[in-house]
């Protein structure tokens, strides 16, 4: 099979955060700070609710 499509998509995607790492570097910093956030949420709520049926 040939994958020169995906494989210049890829080199594209490389060298277009290369060039521009500083917007690649706060784009990540966004993107990490909501998954976490959701992360975090889903286990707090997770916690809560097990010991809220535990002390029943």
């Amino acid at each position: 099979m040939d994958y020169n499509t995906t494989n210049y998509f890829f080199q594209n995607l490389v060298s277009l955060v290369l060039e521009n790492r500083l917007i690649a570097a706060v784009l990540w910093i966004v993107f990490m700070y909501f998954i976490l956030r959701k992360i975090a949420k889903k286990d707090n709520d997770y916690i809560l609710n097990k010991f809220t049926r535990s002390n029943k």
